[in-house]
């Protein structure tokens, strides 16, 4: 039994720098956080804690860090840690989606929400927040010029609390930003879920278990929705289901009991199973809009700002890190403006900066579903890199780790790394501007971590990296920048289409095609866009690039498209090509270095790329791609003459790259450079020389 959070009665009414309406997830992480900045907050809420909440209690890695980081985990001793995500896709078969962190840090867990509340809010109230149960906000106080209060009822009294900011976390149905005309007037941005406990569940696996999509009830029309198996513990688990399109008219009860009633058929586990209590419902909000989360003195947070996974229903990780992000811009605000209503603009960037690239998605959910369901599903037993991107980054984000596209990157210096972020950032506002519009999914592949803790490898880093050798910061690096990363993406989608013919593997579908051919088409006609930014000189390389990595591309498929073959010279070529050596040569003139050194550079990208490519045809040899997929009958072993003959060419190439950089000039850039030609980094093997399984 939770102890109920305690209920305090200030000793005076003014003077709060904030009011927090709604004691969720969301509200009391902005509590609990602006208390620690030493704000005076007040934090309300209807109920009295602790209390139920319909929600499937699921927690991603991000909500769990958020939570070590509020110091509460201690405190959640009814918590069911998680190894990942099941995603079972109908008709498809199912995907296991684990988290990885050798920090241990990598896990999830499922809390009731009876629990995690109450926990949140007496953590709040530790940290120096006032807390009102009971209460009720009954209106926004305020005119033309922004909010400037709240009017609450509480205690049979009401109060008209004047404050510099309001934090709305007051749920899904949100009355404050309704009053503020922050709510999407468009209803089929609105969804309902409802979920039920059962017990006696034998079996559950230690993951957080979806179901893509679900069907109407005459199991022929499939509707923009999903179900939910999620372990609580003691053979007990939360069950639920979530439909975001009241256009239909699906009746969520019926659509709750239909599923229900599968899985006591068709799943063994489920066989004894028993309801305990009885199934709730709550509405969802899938309209997050940067634009609409705030007005000046008002700032939304978590389901109030629409901050919900269209796929998955996840919530809790996103009302967290809203709450916190609020509190830190109220905190910033008031030291420098004073106490004037809080700007929620810079609030709404960072979300933006954020959240690109999955929430656009739910944005337009009920427009967007039905074509990313028709791509997922076509493509659900492809693991061609386009196809494992777009399938990851849109069922698992929380897993997805930002900027990866090729091998993990040595940490720099931190001069060095400084400069990295900065320009990191720059190029990942290019990059989002560019395609979330069109093909959201992807913002997140431009991310770069705080801490470049998953900096890697891709052609944007390396040509910053080779600027850096000059030591020119030219005013051109960031567009060129995007363009070599936006070529690099476009080669993962051109080379995620099949020819039927050829196909070794799952039969192709038209979805899964056109969408790569879609794809890439769009994103070489931006990165030509960003091309041109640097004259013709720089258009010509970019297309000679391309030209000699279609070139290579064609060879492999007509000479050996099996794994492990197609390691021709033109094939290596062709594949460093816009990937490594464009990035190393552009880079180095960019950065004003001297012609052999720009030379050398361009050599440079040549062998690195050439072992890169050789250390993906070992992957893919093995069964241990990067893109994901599992090891197929057949692979080759350890010790198959295959590997050790690629073992010896990634080396070969990896010493080559060495003696490149031998006219390059000493410093932070031609060390980092250096560290990735090395056995191991280039993805094939590690130090010693054992063939590493990458996933």
């Amino acid at each position: 039994m939770v102890t109920p959070a305690p209920t305090l009665v200030p000793d005076r009414l003014d003077g709060f720098d904030a009011v927090v309406v709604g004691a969720g997830p969301g509200g009391a992480a902005a509590a609990y956080r602006l208390a620690v900045l030493g704000r005076r907050v007040l934090l309300i809420d209807r109920r009295e804690f602790p209390r139920d909440k319909c929600c499937g209690d699921g927690l991603t890695r991000s909500a769990v860090r958020l939570l070590a980081e509020m110091g509460v985990l201690d405190e959640l001793t009814g918590a069911q840690r998680v190894g990942g995500v099941r995603i079972r896709m109908r008709g498809r078969g199912s995907r296991d989606f684990h988290y990885e962190e050798p920090d241990g840090t990598g896990y999830g867990m499922v809390v009731p929400r009876l629990e995690l509340d109450a926990v949140l809010c007496r953590r709040a109230v530790r940290a120096g927040a006032v807390l009102w149960t009971g209460a009720r906000a009954t209106r926004l106080l305020g005119g033309a010029a922004g909010v400037h209060g709240v009017q609450v009822e509480y205690e049979g009294r009401r109060f008209a609390l004047r404050t510099p900011a309001v934090v709305a976390a007051d749920g899904a149905s949100s009355r404050l930003a309704h009053q503020a005309g922050l709510r999407s007037p468009d209803r089929e941005w609105t969804g309902f879920a409802a979920r039920g406990y059962f017990t006696e569940v034998a079996g559950l696996d230690e993951l957080l278990e979806i179901h893509l999509p679900l069907a109407d009830v005459t199991d022929r029309r499939v509707l923009p929705s999903y179900g939910w198996v999620f372990p609580v513990g003691d053979g007990t688990a939360n069950v639920g289901v979530g439909l975001f399109d009241p256009t239909h008219r699906e009746n969520v009860r019926l659509l709750y009991e239909r599923f229900v009633a599968e899985l006591a058929t068709t799943d063994h586990r489920f066989r004894a199973a028993r309801p305990v209590g009885p199934m709730t419902g709550a509405p969802l909000r899938l309209d997050f809009d940067p634009s609409r989360c705030g007005v000046p003195g008002l700032l939304l947070v978590g389901d109030a700002a629409g901050l919900v996974s269209p796929f998955t229903g996840e919530g809790i990780s996103f009302a967290l890190e809203s709450g916190l992000l609020a509190a830190d811009r109220i905190d910033t605000a008031l030291r420098r403006a004073g106490a004037g209503p809080v700007d929620p603009a810079p609030y709404a960037r960072q979300l933006a900066a954020r959240q690109s690239g999955y929430f656009e998605t739910g944005r337009y959910s009920v427009r967007r579903y039905l074509l990313a369901w028709r791509v997922l599903d076509a493509t659900f037993d492809d693991d061609r890199p386009l196809f494992a991107l777009c399938r990851r980054l849109a069922l698992f984000p929380d897993g997805a780790r930002a900027g990866v596209l090729l091998d993990p990157l040595p940490q720099p210096t931190p001069e060095l790394a400084r400069d990295l972020r900065r320009d990191l950032l720059a190029v990942g506002e290019l990059l989002a501007g560019c395609v979330r519009e069109d093909w959201p999914m992807f913002v997140r592949l431009a991310g770069v971590d705080e801490d470049l803790s998953t900096l890697s490898l891709r052609p944007a880093v390396l040509l910053l990296v080779a600027a850096a050798v000059g030591g020119r910061e030219h005013p051109l690096r960031h567009a060129l920048a995007a363009a070599v990363d936006l070529g690099l993406l476009a080669g993962l989608a051109v080379d995620s289409a099949r020819e039927e013919a050829r196909s070794t593997g799952p039969r192709p579908t038209p979805w899964g095609n056109r969408f790569a051919v879609l794809v890439a088409d769009f994103l070489l006609a931006r990165a030509y866009e960003f091309a041109a930014q640097g004259g013709g000189p720089v258009v010509a390389e970019f297309a000679e690039a391309l030209t000699v990595a279609c070139e290579g591309r064609a060879l492999e498929l007509r000479d050996d498209p099996s794994p492990g073959g197609g390691a021709g010279g033109a094939v290596l070529a062709g594949r460093a090509a816009i990937a490594f050596e464009l990035p190393c040569r552009l880079g180095g003139r960019l950065g004003g270095a001297r012609v052999p050194v720009v030379d050398a550079l361009a050599a440079y990208g040549r062998e690195i790329g050439a072992a890169h490519t050789l250390g993906e045809q070992l992957r893919d040899l093995v069964g241990a791609s990067r893109w994901g997929g599992s090891a197929q009958p057949g692979a080759a072993t350890h010790d198959d003459p295959r590997v050790a003959g690629l073992l010896g060419l990634v080396a070969e190439h990896a010493q080559r790259a060495r003696e490149a950089l031998r006219l390059v000039p000493a410093g932070p850039a031609r060390e980092l450079l250096a560290r990735l030609a090395t056995p191991g980094l280039p993805g094939a093997v590690d130090p010693d020389g054992r063939v590493m399984s990458v996933t």
